[in-house]
């Protein structure tokens, strides 16, 4: 499978799938699930166990998550997460380093397109 025909599912999306099963977060990862289309990256994956008050319930998650395509943060990654950085700094905009760096992975390695699916998605409307 193509890299860029991954789908990189962000924290705020898990958080719906894990704990609203009739969601439409949760239909549309079941799709990309069953298609083998979803990766992770390190900083999600944090995100989305630090969530959890339980240790069971975040090994629980972990192992769930555990058979998803990992993408590597590359040196060009983290040089790409600081560019950005620089560029909202100089518009007024500070993120969180870990933002920068999921969105330099997902602008390098994922399907946009469908990324932007799944944000639109969960906006409220």
């Amino acid at each position: 499978m193509a890299v860029n025909s991954l789908v990189m599912i962000d924290t705020c999306i898990w958080v719906s799938f894990f704990n609203r099963p009739n969601s439409p977060e949760r239909k549309v990862i079941d799709g990309l699930l069953d298609d083998d289309r979803v990766a992770i990256v390190g900083p999600i994956l944090g995100e989305v166990l630090q969530g959890f008050r339980r240790d069971e319930q975040a090994d629980w998650v972990a192992s769930s998550l555990r058979g998803l395509r990992e993408l590597d943060v590359t040196w060009d990654d983290w040089r790409h997460a600081a560019q950005l950085g620089r560029e909202l700094s100089a518009r007024g905009h500070k993120l969180p380093l870990t933002d920068l760096v999921i969105a330099a992975v997902a602008i390098s390695k994922t399907s946009l397109s469908s990324l932007s699916i799944l944000i639109s998605i969960s906006s409220p409307t």
